[in-house]
């Protein structure tokens, strides 16, 4: 078989070639953390365009920018010339350029904008005010959740609607009635959200006929990167768009399903086989990344989970250096601790990128910047305000999207009085009074000022002024580039000059200019990107309406540069795919992580311990585990448990000397026996413990109790072993028998 010379089949492993190398039909690649699934899905892509598949008729969907872009660039490497001209889009970038490409039938305007979250729950704020729920603007971020999680399981305002009169439940019925009002908002501003982009996309696949069979046709092969993180509606798109020639490739890893708040559904991928009864499962389970200590511990967590494909991580590495789990008083002496080993890391040759810090909440950030700070060491905070959240970059956007959408009523309001015009809250509100009454849009209103009584003079020159400035940036930025359209809104609109007048006065302004330089900058950039080679886009890829579409799909990790010489820090949700030479993973808890554990249902317990297999699988060589025996929360101490993913990982370490703590060991979780457990009621939890007490472990002898802690299922023991070492244990979970 005829392949591409720039394919090495013998640089991939044997269930890698099986991959790669299958002919056709239904596939499902079950790859295991850093088994090397990228190299699978890029290297059958190119193997099948050497097998002469159009690179056109093959799309190739993934879940972040960057993986898109860097599977992008693989395949061009591997097929120069023709790897550009693949779809290889996140599902949602795939979604809105299906949506714009069939806009008339959906009854949108072509520039329609792309709401970010922001703007959602701004509309939400207003939404519930319009349903008379005032004053409750800190049920937003709910609201727009439940929205965003229907969309997701295509259900639109109206059907929702139905469904929440049916279950006659009150909060249910209140959500309806706001996403309704949220819906006419979107709709009126000629507006679609995230949501909406997948709601739309299978919108257009089920309802028109020819639009269905021209995509079934059109994709000869289509991959899906990370289908354990499909949701509803991407779930349908897929299995839509493969019917007709069902050459369907599927790659994930049931492990890693980490994203269910969001709507992801790990069944997608576990149950692939029965919607796919032909289907060829490869498993990859060499591991090409971390050592063997780091595999073990992670396979002897995620084994306890129930829901999930059995496969088993293996490595041809040396198996390195110990697991270390520590246990340190509180958070600021876990976070002291943590940057002691990255002096030391550093004191041994190692940069600061090579190291990353993860906690399963943002609010946990707060003590290792301030002791990274103390310490001196430069840092990244992945994930928190974004570029394009920095309100001058807002504020340019905002113009932006007005020129290309006046009805966006969301985008107007913003930028009314940036720089000032004196159009004040009152004159505002007539403004949208009259449009409510005329059943007219905001801009509309702003165009028929003249008919708006009770309106000062100075407020109607500034609106006239207004509609002048925005109509002669229609007509200015037609043709031109994304990058000097926005350098034609910064003059235009007088917004550069007028944070250049603010420069001495405010210290921030010079900031603010340069962000609005690096966001002429990034069009730039986009333009350079689309323009060579250019993709398949056609109708102006590089145009302004299409930087905004890439600025809105933008994520957190889009901006990371992990080349930065920086400690970085992260949630676990946000580390998947990245890997580091050291991770620390913190705030080992009981219910921190796994969060909420008390009242976890099997299900969210399962995800949690996925969530710390993802953590511990972004360790290449040095693994370190940390807990707290004590955490401020809401301004009271809380005396804590170790995570019972200490315990399943049994991880057995002598105290440091230089620890200011101790460490742990433990048995498995879950409250389940292991296969030498000690019978429930010669547990030490069930019989007690003292000083003193003679003990025996099955896997590490004899010793004595040298301290307890705690009483019941709360129980902690520390045990002087014969042979020298020492440990402390849950007594819950730990098989000690008392001699």
């Amino acid at each position: 078989m005829e392949t591409c010379p720039a394919i090495d089949l013998n640089t991939l492993n044997p269930q890698q070639k099986e991959g790669v190398l299958h002919p056709g039909g239904p596939l499902l690649v079950l790859a295991g953390a850093g088994t090397g699934k990228t190299r699978v899905i890029t290297y059958r892509i190119a193997h099948l365009i050497s097998r002469g598949v159009a690179p056109e008729r093959i799309l190739a969907v993934t879940f972040t920018n960057k993986a898109a872009e860097e599977m992008r660039r693989r395949i061009e490497e591997l097929a120069p010339g023709k790897g550009a001209l693949v779809w290889a889009h996140t599902f949602h970038a795939f979604a809105a350029r299906l949506v714009r490409r069939h806009h008339d039938l959906l009854k949108l305007s072509r520039h329609f904008t792309i709401y970010d979250q922001s703007d959602q729950k701004r509309l939400v704020v207003e939404a519930m005010k319009a349903v008379g729920l005032e004053d409750q603007d800190k049920k937003a971020s709910m609201y727009v959740s439940i929205i965003s999680r229907a969309k997701d399981d295509l259900l639109d305002a109206q059907s929702y609607s139905i469904h929440a009169m049916t279950a006659g439940e009150p909060a249910r019925k209140t959500a309806a009635e706001i996403y309704l009002a949220y819906q006419r908002k979107l709709d009126a501003a000629g507006a679609l959200d995230f949501g909406d982009l997948l709601l739309k996309a299978c919108e257009l696949l089920r309802d028109y006929e020819t639009v269905r069979s021209h995509y079934q046709n059109f994709f000869e092969h289509m991959l899906v990167d990370e289908y354990q993180d499909t949701n509803h509606a991407q779930y349908i798109i897929t299995k839509t768009l493969a019917a007709q020639h069902r050459n369907i490739c599927v790659v994930g890893d049931d492990d890693q399903g980490i994203y269910s708040w969001r709507g992801a559904n790990v069944r997608n991928i576990l149950e692939f086989e029965n919607d796919f009864p032909d289907a060829k499962v490869v498993t990859l389970e060499q591991n090409y990344r971390s050592t063997s200590r780091i595999l073990e511990a992670a396979g002897k967590v995620i084994q306890h989970n129930k829901s999930r494909k059995p496969k088993t991580l293996w490595t041809t590495k040396p198996a390195g250096d110990s697991v270390v789990v520590q246990e340190l008083p509180s958070e600021m002496e876990e976070a002291v601790w943590v940057v002691r080993r990255i002096q030391e890391l550093v004191g041994q040759g190692r940069s600061l990128r090579e190291t990353a810090v993860f906690y399963r909440t943002n609010a946990q950030s707060r003590s290792f910047e301030e002791a990274l700070r103390r310490a001196g060491l430069p840092y990244v905070i992945v994930g928190a305000m974004r570029f394009y959240e920095r309100k001058e970059i807002k504020d340019a956007l905002a113009y932006a999207r007005l020129i290309l959408n006046p009805a966006d009523a969301a985008s107007l309001q913003r930028i009314i009085n940036v720089p000032a015009r004196g159009i004040g809250k009152t004159s505002l509100d007539r403004f949208v009074s009259f449009a409510e009454a005329q059943g007219c849009n905001l801009w509309e209103a702003f165009t028929r000022q003249a008919q708006i009584p009770q309106l000062t003079v100075s407020c109607r020159r500034a609106a006239t002024d207004l509609v002048h400035v925005v109509e002669k940036l229609r007509a200015d930025t037609v043709g031109v580039t994304a990058s000097r359209a926005l350098a034609l809104i910064l003059e235009q609109t007088g917004y550069w000059a007028w944070l250049e007048g603010q420069v001495g006065a405010d210290p921030e302004a010079a900031g603010r200019l340069e962000n609005l330089q690096e966001l002429v900058n990034s069009a730039k950039e986009y333009e350079e990107k689309a323009a060579s080679p250019c993709p398949p886009t056609s109708d102006g890829a590089w145009d302004l309406s299409q930087y905004l579409e890439s600025v809105s799909l933008h994520t957190d990790l889009d901006s990371y540069d992990a080349t930065k010489p920086a400690v970085t820090l992260m949630t676990v949700h946000l580390a998947k795919g990245l890997e580091y030479p050291a991770v620390f993973l913190t705030g080992l808890e009981e219910g921190l992580f796994p969060i909420g554990s008390g009242g976890a249902s099997p299900e969210e317990l399962e995800e949690e311990r996925r969530l710390c297999y993802v953590g511990i699988t972004r360790a290449r060589e040095l693994l370190y585990i940390t807990y707290a025996s004590t955490r401020r929360i809401f301004g009271q101490v809380y005396a804590n448990l170790p995570s019972r993913f200490i315990v399943e990982a049994q991880l057995l370490f002598q105290q440091g000397a230089s620890s200011g703590g101790r460490r742990t060991a433990g048995a498995c979780g879950d409250g389940e026996p292991m296969p030498t457990a000690v019978p429930a009621s010669r547990r030490l939890s069930a019989c007690g413990a003292k000083v003193g007490m003679r003990v025996c472990h099955p896997d590490f002898g004899g010793g004595r109790v040298v301290d307890t802690a705690g009483l019941g299922d709360t129980l902690k023991v520390a045990v002087m072993f014969d042979d020298g070492r020492s440990a402390k244990f849950l007594a819950r979970y730990a098989p000690l028998e008392k001699e």
